[in-house]
């Protein structure tokens, strides 16, 4: 990757867990759930950047910024809902 490609990627794990906390936040829904609208944020994102060539292509990195950041806020969700099963 380049370092704008990079950079890029980091800006969209920042919007992903900004996004992340306005969903859990805002409108009191799950760790799961909000993870999994971050991974559809991150999805609509890549399919309206991917059209436009290499300048979509560098602005999907920040998609799948925002995707990674979903992914792992709905892992952290799931392990949590399976600890509290267990009790």
């Amino acid at each position: 990757m380049g370092p704008e490609q990079q950079l890029l990627f980091l800006g969209g794990l920042f919007v992903g867990i900004v996004f992340f906390i306005i969903v859990y936040l805002v409108f009191k829904r799950t760790i799961k759930d909000s993870g999994l609208a971050t991974i559809v944020l991150g999805a609509i994102g890549i399919f309206f950047c991917l059209p436009f060539g290499f300048t979509g292509m560098a602005y999907s990195f920040g998609a799948a910024g925002i995707i990674a950041a979903g992914v792992i806020t709905f892992f952290v969700g799931l392990t949590s809902t399976k600890q509290v099963n267990r009790k």
